[in-house]
This record gives C-alpha cells, sequence and structure tokens, in this order.
C-alpha cells in the first residue's frame, strides 16, 4: 500500500516539474522573439532615446559630477529685446518733437484782422508835394477798372509757394493801430528751380481798389482791409497767386537781428547819417537813451558821401538801415537795402545752433501774424535745411524803364506797366529766368511778336 502512494506521488511530481520546463521553455521563445535584433536570450540594452523616454535609465544627478551652464537668452530673444528699446526711443523722440512743433506754433499769433477801414486812406503831410497833378485821376481810374475787368486767371504751381511778407509800420507797432505798411516782399520758394525768389513791391504804385472805389498807393490796401485785401490787391495786379502772409513788426526784425548775432554791410557815409533820423525815432519807441546807436562820424573821416565802410549792425541799426528811404536813390534804394538786409539774416541764420534758435523762435513767433496752417508749417521746417541750399534771386517791382513817375491828388507815385511787370514776375519766379535782365530779354523777345502771355499765342 505504502509503495503505491509513493508511486503516485512521484507520477504528480513529475508533472508538475514538466509543466514548469514546458513554461520555461515558452517564455523563453516568447522573449527571443521580442529580441530577434539581438542574441538570443539576451536582454538587450536601451538606446539613448529610450533611456531619455524611460526614467528608469535616467542618470543620477548626485552621480553626475560635470557643472552644468546656465541657459543664456537666444538670439531671437536678444534681437527682439533690441527692436523693443529702438522703437520706445523712437517714440519719445517723436513725441518730444511733436511737443515742440506744437509749443512753438503755439506760439504764432493766428488771429485774423477784420477790421474793415472805410474813406480815404491816412496820408503823411510830409510825403505831399506842391506839384500840379500830371494825369487825371478819373481817367486813370476807369483804365485800372477796364484792367482789373479783363484780369485772366492767377498763374499758380504745386511747385511755388508765394508767401507775402509784410512789415508793418513802427508807429502801428507802437500804437497798435493798422496803418499803411512799410514794406511788401513776396517770398516765392520754387522746389522745382530750387531757387527763393525775394521780389520787393514799392508801396507807391498807383492802384484803384474797387471795393473802396478809391485810387491810392499800394500800401493803402493794407489800412483799407489788413493782409487778407493787401494780398487780393496784389493777386489782381500782377496776376500771381499768394498762398499765404506773414506780419512782422519791427520789435520782432531787432530780435532777429540781436540773435544772428548782428550783420555785416556796406554803409555809405551818406547813409551813416541817413539811418539817425529813423533810429532817432526807434529810440523813443523803445525807451532808449537820445543818440542811441549812432555811428559815429570818425569811421568815415576824409571819405565822400559815397564811399562805403563794412559795418557790423545791431538789431536797431539795421532796421534803420532798412527803413532809410531819404539817401540815394529814394524808394529804389530802399527796397534794395531791405533784401540785403534779408539776404544776410538768412545768411546768419545758417550758422545758428539749437539753443540759440530756440532763443529766437520763443522771441520771435509771438510778434508774428500768419495764417500758415501748422501742417504747412511742419513742412517749411522739414525741408527748411534744403532751402538754405537754394539759389537766391532778388526782384524790384515795378522795374526800371517799365513805369513812369506821376503826381496826383498831390502824391508822387509811381504808374507801372503791369502787363510787363507781371510778366517779370512770372518768367523769374515760375520760369527760368535768373534776374531781371533775363526777364526783361525774353518780355522784349515775346512781346516783339505780339507774344499774350495770359494766351500763349502769338499775333502778327
Amino acid at each position: 500500500m505504502d509503495n503505491d502512494n509513493k508511486n503516485t506521488s512521484n507520477t504528480q511530481g513529475d508533472k508538475d516539474l514538466q509543466s514548469l520546463i514546458s513554461n520555461a521553455i515558452e517564455n523563453r521563445k516568447i522573449l527571443d522573439a521580442s529580441n530577434s535584433n539581438g542574441p538570443t536570450g539576451v536582454i538587450p540594452i536601451p538606446s539613448k532615446e529610450q533611456q531619455k523616454a524611460d526614467p528608469i535609465h535616467e542618470s543620477d544627478p548626485k552621480q553626475d559630477k560635470t557643472p552644468k551652464k546656465k541657459k543664456g537668452w537666444s538670439k531671437k530673444k536678444k534681437t527682439g529685446i533690441a527692436l523693443g528699446i529702438i522703437f520706445v526711443v523712437f517714440i519719445i523722440i517723436i513725441a518730444i518733437i511733436v511737443g515742440l512743433f506744437f509749443h512753438y506754433t503755439g506760439m504764432l499769433d493766428r488771429t485774423k484782422d477784420t477790421k474793415i477801414n472805410s474813406g480815404k486812406a491816412p496820408i503823411n503831410s510830409s510825403e505831399l508835394t506842391s506839384e500840379a497833378d500830371t494825369f487825371d485821376a478819373k481817367e486813370k481810374e476807369d483804365e485800372l477798372k477796364a484792367q482789373l475787368q479783363k484780369q485772366s486767371s492767377k498763374i499758380s504751381s504745386e511747385d511755388v509757394t508765394n508767401i507775402l511778407l509784410i512789415g508793418e509800420d513802427i508807429r502801428d507797432t507802437e500804437e497798435e493801430s493798422r496803418g499803411n505798411t512799410d514794406v511788401m516782399m513776396i517770398i516765392s520758394i520754387n522746389t522745382k528751380n530750387k531757387t527763393i525768389t525775394m521780389t520787393s513791391l514799392m508801396r507807391d504804385m498807383y492802384i484803384y481798389m474797387a471795393q473802396f472805389d478809391e485810387g491810392n498807393r499800394l500800401n493803402s490796401a493794407y489800412w483799407h482791409g489788413g493782409c487778407e485785401y493787401l494780398e487780393q490787391c496784389i493777386e489782381d495786379y500782377f496776376g500771381i497767386q499768394i498762398d499765404r502772409y506773414a506780419r512782422v513788426n519791427f520789435y520782432s526784425f531787432i530780435d532777429i537781428v540781436e540773435t544772428v548775432g548782428g550783420i555785416d554791410m556796406e554803409v555809405s557815409k551818406a547813409e551813416a547819417e541817413g539811418m539817425k533820423k529813423p533810429m532817432a525815432e526807434q529810440n523813443k519807441y523803445l525807451k532808449n537813451k537820445k543818440g542811441t546807436d549812432y555811428i559815429s562820424n570818425d569811421i568815415f573821416a576824409g571819405k565822400s558821401d559815397e564811399d562805403k565802410v563794412k559795418l557790423h549792425l545791431n538789431g536797431n541799426q539795421a532796421l534803420a538801415f532798412a527803413r532809410l528811404r531819404y539817401v540815394g536813390n529814394s524808394d529804389y534804394e530802399r527796397t534794395e537795402r531791405q533784401r540785403r538786409v534779408i539776404s544776410e539774416i538768412i545768411t546768419e541764420s545758417k550758422k545758428l545752433s539749437l539753443v540759440q534758435l530756440d532763443k529766437l523762435l520763443n522771441k520771435v513767433l509771438p510778434e508774428i501774424n500768419t495764417d500758415l496752417t501748422d501742417g504747412e508749417i511742419a513742412n517749411l521746417l522739414l525741408n527748411a535745411f534744403d532751402y538754405m541750399k537754394y539759389d537766391i534771386q532778388q526782384l524790384r517791382i515795378p522795374a526800371d524803364g517799365y513805369f513812369t513817375n506821376e503826381v496826383i491828388y498831390s502824391m508822387d507815385v509811381l504808374n507801372p506797366d503791369f502787363a510787363a511787370n507781371s510778366a517779370f514776375i512770372q518768367y523769374i519766379v515760375y520760369g527760368s529766368c535768373k534776374n531781371i535782365d533775363e526777364a526783361i530779354k525774353q518780355y522784349q523777345e515775346e512781346n516783339a511778336y505780339n507774344y499774350s502771355y495770359d494766351t500763349g499765342y502769338y499775333g502778327y
């Protein structure tokens, strides 16, 4: 019985052993099949990619003795930060420029003088003559009326900007009134030809003012209707478009000259003596001591009245030089002096530092009345350095040989050939002529063939 039990147990044990062996063999086959790329029965070493993906195979940081480098900003990030800083600085600069621009333009006097003076414009008794009238006033006014009625359209160009510079009389500045303007000059900027033309208009030119039914000198138009009416009269008689105006008083003129450090002028002995009268009037309004800034006679010792000496003039002296009328060829030389002074101011202003320029603007701008818009001023400022390189041309209207001296209402007046003088302005400001001689030559050539500047046609 005992032997039978033992045999049964052995048989069962053999079966269990065989089962374990079969399972082991089966598991080995499965393992071999899953690792067919490596040797049979060898567990493969995981690849670097598998080790990175499997946290079990990560190296122990405690065992890694190599010091790690700190990770810096990428090139892309550095570029972005640099661009950001540049943008912020740019915005700040723009803000400062815009702020300064509106600061300066805000100083300008933009008040429109809409006052209308009717009646006869006042005449300085010292300017009246005892000579008899040389032509009939009624006939002349009828002639000018007819001329105004047939006036063609005004010439204009997108390349040309005409700014009428009006110099207020010293007495008007002090009394805060509006009299007859002392200076009328058209500043023409031609961006195509790269020229700046200064055209002086002589104040004694006789015109008829239809709005007031009055014949009088050109400068009386300012007394009647201010800057805008004077502008209109110039457009009507000379056939050019006046785009804007700027009115300055004698205080601003002095400030400008003082800020640029004075100007150098060739002054004759007669002019130096003649400057004393207008300077005495200026000293009165400036509350200066009598005789202030008079030029010493010692400078001209042994010289004739026509002999000139180069002098450095301050603001008060430069104003007297520009206002001087009764030395030389009266108003003809006076307008020439005015152009010389302005040309020299432009030359000296190119040398100003930013600090000096700021000083100039703060002093002068509040004393300038203009209808220039902020946009137009911005455009002028942006192109200012280019304008300083432009050729400066000078012109006086009426030109010699194209007017007659007359007396009317006991006033000495100029009777211009408006057709010819209009053509001269157009040839120089809009055309290719550089001076009055070239303009006269062109006019004579065209007039010889009955050329009409208004229509562009020749008649035979």
